[in-house]
């Protein structure tokens, strides 16, 4: 089972997976521009959770919302604990340049995050570590 430190973790890095550390994409070619953001604004619902190698879904009791505008994510999820359902709500900034994903949280102590984000269809995955620790969230937009 996971710990409040762990499942505080988990929700600061899923979300998406979502902030504002800034990662450079360019390279040393001059005239070359940075890949353009992503525009992942919208309403999503979570789908899965993945951290230590244990996944999540609504069917085993997890559920999430995320809204992101184009620099800034509202985020709310609950996961089970031993205790009854544990819900953490975060909000931050988050910027992508090519599928670079980086974020910042401005509830749970500035937590930084860095990783990568997919978006197929109306599925958007954020892979992200922070303090160490890897998170894997898939959300689907609701838009």
């Amino acid at each position: 089972m996971m710990t409040r430190r762990s499942l505080r973790a988990l929700t600061v890095l899923s979300i998406v997976a979502l902030g504002g550390l800034a990662t450079a994409c360019g390279n040393d070619d001059e005239g070359t521009d940075p890949p353009a953001a992503t525009d992942l604004s919208g309403a999503y619902v979570l789908v899965s959770v993945t951290q230590g190698g244990v996944t999540l879904t609504p069917t085993e009791g997890a559920s999430g919302t995320l809204t992101l505008t184009a620099t800034t994510y509202l985020l709310s999820v609950t996961v089970p604990s031993q205790a009854g359902p544990v819900t953490t709500e975060d909000s931050g900034t988050y910027q992508t340049s090519g599928n670079n994903w980086t974020q910042e949280s401005d509830n749970a102590g500035g937590f930084q995050g860095v990783g990568t984000f997919t978006l197929v269809g109306g599925t958007l995955t954020v892979d992200v570590t922070t303090a160490g620790i890897q998170v894997v969230s898939v959300w689907s937009n609701t838009n």
